[in-house]
C-alpha cells in the first residue's frame, strides 16, 4: 500500500478509536447542562454551549462514534456483497450474469435518499442507512468489479493458474481479487463517504438517535436556530462531518491505481543544439538503489538513435526519464533533458504536437477498433503503411488482434502526423520477419528525431548511433551443459506426450485443421505471420480457448479440451505479453513459489528456496524475488513467468514467444536451460518468430505455408495439414525513404 494512503488512513483509524473516550478524558460530560442555552465561548467552554446549555466540545468529541461506525459498517457490507457479486458476474458471464447486471442497473436507478427515508419509517435510523448503502452502493460495485474481472480473466497470470490446475474459486480469491485490491479498497472508502452522508441526512430529518445522545447531524438540526448566537454549535459538528468525509475521499482517491504522471527531471546543464539532448540522468528507486545511471545522448533531426542493453539494464526507464513519465516510486536525482537547446517541455499541448510514442505494451483503447485508434484523416492508409490489411483488421477491437497486429496499430498511431520526436520501445518485438522489415524501412525513412529501444540487430543496424545502457552481464549458467545447437532429438518411435489432431478453434481467420505432435524431450515450434492464430492455437491446447473441432491426447490418454476437466500439473503455460503475465499484487518469488506449494506440497521455506533457485536458473539476480512486476523490465517479467511454469514440473511446456523481450545473450542462455530440461524429458511447444529458437526445434509447424516441417532444414518436407485462411500479410505501402543515406550504426 502506498505511503500516501497510510497517513490519512492512520488518522481516520486513530479518530475512530479516540472518539468514544476523548470526551471523558477532556473533562466534559456531553449530557450535562453547564451553561445557558447557546452561551458563547468562554474560559472552560472553548466552543460554548448548545441549545440546552451542554458543552459543545464534549458533544462533538462524543458525537462521531455513531455516524462513523454506521458508515463504516454499511460500507463494509455493501462492498463485500458488491465485490462477491462482481467477481461472479465477471467470471461466469452467461444469462444469469446478465440478469444480475440488469437488476443492478435497475437498483442504481432508484432514488437513494427516497429509499433510505422509506426504510427509516420502519427501521431504526442506522439500519436504514445500512439498507440504503447496500441497495444503492452494492450494484455500482458489482458493475465495477465485474468489468475488471472480465478483463482479468484473459490475463496471463490468471490463465496460467487455471492451466496449472487451480480451481476457479481459488483463482478468483488468490489471483483476481488481490489484483483488484486497490480498486476494492477505493470503492470501500467511497461507499463509506456515501453512508456517512446518508447517516447525516437521516439524523437531520429526525430519524437519527433519540435525544439526548450526542450525534453530529442531530447537533446541526438542534442548533441551527442559534447560529447567530453561538456559531460554533453549528460549525463544529459540520466541520467534523466534513473532515471525516474528506479523509475518506482522499483515501479513496489515493487507493485508485495511479497512472504514470509527469515527473520533473532535475534541471542539469544541457548543451544547446537541435533535436534531443540528454545528459547524466540518474534514477533511484524508493530504497535508494540506482535503477539507471544513464549515458549521454544526442539525437538530431533525421537521425535514429538506438538504445541497447541487456534485459533489466534500464532502457525503458531511460525513456520514461527522458519524457518525464517515471512511475511514482522512481525519482530522477540528477541530469537534464533538452529539446532544441531548451529544457524539454512537459505540457500536454507540446506532447500532442511533437511526440509520437510506442511503449512495450501497445495500450490500445479496448472499445475502439483499429481504424478508430488512429487520429489521421485516412486510417486505412496508415494501416497499410505498417503492413496491415485494413479490410481484415480495420474493424477489429484490440481483443481480436494478435500481439503483432496490435503492436503495428500502436506504431501507426505513434507515426500519425509525422511527429518531430518519435520514441519507440521494442517496436519489432513479437513481429514476424516481414513485418519487422516494414518497421525497419519506416525508421529508415524518418525525417524527425527517432529514439528506439531494441534488442533487434536489424533495428540497431539502421541507427545513426547506438547507445548502450548498463554493462553487458555474463549469461546465466543453466542447470545442465549449454548447447550451441538443437537439443537431443527425441526418438521418432516415441509416442507423443501431446498429440493434437485436426484442431480448429472458434476464432475466425485462425488456422484450422492443424496437427501438432510433441514428443518427450522434443521441441515443436509454431511459426507464421502475425494474425495467423499461433497464440490462439497455443491457448486452445492449454484449454483456455474454445475449440470447435479436433482431438487432444496428453501422455497417451484422451483429454478433454476445457482446462477445468484436465489433470492438474501436466501442462504449464507461458503467455505472450510480459506486462500481463504476473499478478501485480505478488512478488516474483511468491509467483514462482505458489505452484510448488499447491501442486507439490512444499513447505513455505522450501518453496521459497526452490523459487530462488529457479529465478537464478533463468538468469535473474536474487533481489528480483522480492520485487513486484511494476519494478521489473519486460524481459525480467518474461523470465519470471518461465520460472513459474518450470516450477509446475510439467510434462509439456507451452510457451508463447518466450524470447521476444530478451536480448541475444539472455535468449541463448534461456534456450540452453530449456535444452537441459528437455534432456530430462520435458516436451516444449512454442510459438515464435525467433530464428534461434526455430534452429533448435526438431519439428516446425508453419501456419503460413500450410506445412509442418519434420526438420527445420533449408529443404522442408510438406505435409497436408493446414488451412488457406492463414496467408502472409499483403505487401505494405511504404513511404518513400528520405534522401539521407542508411549509415552503419556506430556506438
Amino acid at each position: 500500500m502506498r505511503r500516501s494512503v497510510l497517513l490519512p488512513g492512520g488518522l481516520l483509524l486513530g479518530l475512530l478509536v479516540a472518539l468514544p473516550v476523548a470526551g471523558p478524558l477532556a473533562g466534559g460530560d456531553p449530557l450535562r447542562v453547564v451553561a445557558a442555552p447557546w452561551s458563547p465561548p468562554r474560559p472552560g467552554l472553548p466552543w460554548g454551549a448548545d441549545v440546552l446549555g451542554r458543552d459543545v466540545l464534549a458533544r462533538v468529541l462524543g458525537g462521531g462514534t455513531g455516524p462513523v461506525t454506521t458508515a463504516v459498517a454499511a460500507a463494509l457490507l455493501a462492498t463485500a456483497i458488491g465485490t462477491a457479486g462482481g467477481l461472479w458476474v465477471g467470471w461466469t458471464g452467461g444469462r444469469r450474469a446478465r440478469a444480475v447486471t440488469a437488476l443492478s442497473d435497475l437498483l442504481v436507478a432508484v432514488p437513494l435518499l427516497l429509499l433510505v427515508l422509506v426504510a427509516a419509517v420502519t427501521l431504526p435510523g442506522p439500519a436504514a442507512v445500512v439498507v440504503g448503502t447496500v441497495v444503492g452502493g452494492a450494484p455500482l460495485t458489482v458493475r465495477v468489479v465485474a468489468d475488471a474481472t472480465a478483463r482479468a480473466r484473459t490475463a496471463g497470470h490468471v490463465e496460467a493458474a487455471l492451466v496449472h490446475g487451480e480451481r476457479p474459486v481459488s483463482v478468483l480469491l488468490r489471483e483476481v481479487l488481490p489484483a483488484h485490491a486497490p480498486l476494492v479498497a477505493a470503492d470501500l472508502a467511497g461507499r463509506a463517504v456515501l453512508a456517512l452522508q446518508l447517516a447525516a441526512a437521516t439524523s437531520v430529518l429526525g430519524f437519527g438517535p433519540p435525544p439526548p445522545a450526542p450525534d453530529w447531524a442531530v447537533m446541526l438540526r438542534e442548533n441551527l436556530p442559534g447560529l447567530t448566537v453561538n456559531p460554533a454549535a453549528v460549525l463544529a459538528p459540520a466541520v467534523a462531518l466534513g473532515t471525516v468525509a474528506t479523509v475518506l475521499a482522499v483515501v479513496s482517491l489515493r487507493l485508485v491505481p495511479a497512472r504514470t504522471g509527469t515527473t520533473r527531471v532535475p534541471g542539469g546543464p544541457v548543451p544547446r543544439g537541435p533535436g534531443l539532448t540528454v545528459r547524466g540522468l540518474r534514477v533511484l528507486d524508493p530504497d535508494g538503489r540506482v535503477v539507471l545511471d544513464g549515458p549521454d545522448l544526442d539525437a538530431h533531426p533525421g537521425e535514429v538513435v538506438a538504445v541497447v542493453g541487456s534485459s533489466g539494464s534500464g532502457k525503458t526507464t531511460l525513456l520514461h526519464a527522458v519524457l518525464g513519465t517515471l512511475p511514482g516510486d522512481l525519482r530522477a536525482v540528477s541530469g537534464g533533458v533538452g529539446w532544441d537547446g531548451a529544457p524539454l517541455p512537459r505540457g500536454r499541448r507540446w506532447r500532442r504536437r511533437t511526440l509520437g510514442l510506442l511503449g512495450q505494451d501497445p495500450a490500445l483503447h479496448p472499445l475502439r477498433d483499429a481504424r478508430a485508434q488512429l487520429p489521421v484523416p485516412d486510417p486505412d492508409a496508415a494501416l497499410r503503411a505498417v503492413g496491415l490489411d485494413p479490410a481484415a483488421v480495420g474493424g477489429l477491437r484490440p481483443d481480436r488482434l494478435s500481439g503483432g497486429q496490435a503492436r503495428r496499430v500502436a506504431l501507426a498511431r505513434a507515426l500519425a502526423g509525422d511527429p518531430a520526436l518519435l520514441v519507440l520501445d521494442e517496436p519489432t518485438a513479437g513481429l514476424d520477419p516481414a513485418a519487422a522489415a516494414v518497421v525497419v524501412e519506416l525508421l529508415r525513412a524518418r525525417g524527425g528525431v527517432t529514439l528506439v529501444v531494441t534488442h533487434d540487430p536489424a533495428v540497431a543496424a539502421v541507427a545513426d548511433r547506438v547507445v548502450r545502457v548498463g554493462t553487458p552481464a555474463p549469461p546465466p549458467s543453466p542447470a545442465g551443459p549449454p548447447r550451441s545447437g538443437a537439443g537431443a532429438r527425441p526418438s521418432p518411435a516415441a509416442a507423443p506426450v501431446l498429440d493434437a489432431r485436426h484442431v480448429t478453434t472458434a476464432v475466425p481467420g485462425a488456422a484450422a485443421d492443424v496437427d501438432v505432435p510433441v514428443r518427450p524431450g522434443g521441441l515443436t515450434v509454431v511459426t507464421g505471420p502475425s494474425g495467423c492464430g499461433k497464440t490462439t492455437l497455443l491457448r486452445a491446447l492449454a484449454g483456455v480457448r474454445p475449440v470447435t473441432g479436433g482431438t487432444l491426447a496428453l501422455a497417451g490418454a484422451a483429454t478433454p479440451w476445457p482446462v477445468g476437466d484436465r489433470t492438474p500439473g501436466v501442462v504449464a503455460l507461458v503467455g505472450q505479453h510480459p506486462v500481463h503475465e504476473l499478478n501485480p499484487a505478488r512478488t516474483a518469488g511468491a509467483a514462482v513459489a505458489r505452484p510448488l506449494r499447491r501442486l507439490h506440497g512444499m513447505p513455505a521455506a522450501v518453496a521459497r528456496a526452490e523459487a530462488a533457485r529457479l529465478l537464478g536458473a533463468v538468469g535473474l539476480p536474487p533481489d528480483v524475488a522480492g520485487r513486484r512486476p511494476a519494478a521489473l523490465s519486460g524481459g525480467q517479467r518474461q523470465r519470471v513467468a518461465l520460472a513459474r511454469a518450470l516450477a509446475v514440473r510439467p510434462a509439456v511446456l507451452l510457451a508463447d514467444e518466450p524470447t521476444s523481450a530478451l536480448d541475444g545473450a539472455t535468449t541463448a542462455a534461456v534456450l540452453d536451460l530449456l535444452d537441459a530440461a528437455r534432456a530430462d524429458g520435458l516436451a516444449v511447444l512454442a510459438t515464435t518468430h525467433d530464428r534461434a529458437l526455430v534452429e533448435r526445434a526438431d519439428h516446425v509447424v508453419d501456419l503460413a505455408d500450410l506445412t509442418a516441417l519434420a526438420d527445420p532444414a533449408p529443404t522442408p518436407s510438406p505435409r497436408s495439414r493446414g488451412t488457406a485462411r492463414c496467408a502472409p500479410n499483403p505487401p505494405p505501402t511504404r513511404p518513400t525513404p528520405g534522401s539521407r543515406a542508411s549509415p552503419g550504426a556506430r556506438t
